[in-house]
């Protein structure tokens, strides 16, 4: 299963965190009275006051395979540890469940088709959301890992932490394919109770591109001919990737642009 590689790129990438961290003290103490996202925020330095839940939601499909495999292999309780940040997945069978438990503020992190971003962009009681990552392209099936710009503001160092454990588990699709769907095939048997064959979600896998970048251009071929006021103020400032450039960067990966 590569464990090694994961935990070689977990030190690198603790690494970014550190530097996100410093970078953010020396801003001076004004910063948390300007505009824009946080990230890190004052509020949240490694030491939080007592158990906060992080819930994830994802939709047990291949477009969003780095969900279960980064459950399945602890890349994202790994990445949490040490946060008081616990994770609490929530699977769904369809986008449109997905969509309506996001919108209903029942999730604070997802990995969300367009369908789904979309949803909760036209929602007038939708969630104001935030892409921190890709997942897949639009060329297969576009999924970003989004979170609520509530918890973005409260635990930005944990959204960071989510974003780290994203990367890796594409990381891991990229460089060991059987691997990952042997990952992927236990966690959905766990979660559904659904049975496949390894080499079946293998072949799956190889034919859908996983990306971190979250090919903005793809959703907005998404949009409405004639965008509302809602829609249109949302999707100016829906991205916040600068994190995940960070990380990239730091790892030797391309970074991305939306």
């Amino acid at each position: 299963m590569r464990r090694a590689s994961v935990v070689v790129a977990a030190a690198t990438v603790a690494a970014v965190i550190a530097a996100v961290v410093a970078l953010t003290l020396s801003t001076g103490s004004d910063r948390s009275s300007q505009p824009g996202p946080a990230w890190p925020n004052s509020a949240n330095p490694r030491e939080v006051a007592g158990p906060v839940t992080l819930r994830l939601g994802f939709v047990t499909e291949i477009p969003q395979a780095p969900a279960l495999i980064g459950l399945r292999l602890d890349l994202f309780a790994d990445a949490l540890r040490g946060t008081g940040i616990v994770l609490r997945p929530v699977p769904f069978r369809t986008d449109s469940a997905e969509a309506t438990a996001l919108a209903a503020g029942q999730l604070d992190a997802a990995y969300a088709s367009a369908s789904s971003i979309l949803a909760d962009l036209a929602s007038p009681h939708g969630m104001k959301i935030a892409v921190v990552s890709g997942a897949a392209d639009g060329k297969s099936a576009l999924v970003n890992l989004l979170a609520t710009r509530a918890f973005l503001s409260a635990h930005s160092i944990g959204v960071l932490d989510l974003v780290k454990a994203q990367v890796q588990a594409n990381d891991l699709i990229h460089h060991d394919l059987l691997g990952s769907a042997a990952a992927y095939t236990t966690e959905l048997t766990a979660l559904t109770g659904q049975r496949l064959p390894a080499s079946a979600i293998g072949a799956s896998l190889a034919r859908t591109t996983f990306t971190d970048d979250p090919d903005a251009a793809s959703l907005a071929a998404h949009l409405p001919t004639r965008l509302t006021s809602v829609i249109r103020a949302a999707a100016s400032t829906l991205y916040d990737i600068a994190p995940l450039d960070l990380l990239l960067r730091m790892t030797g990966e391309r970074p991305v642009t939306a």
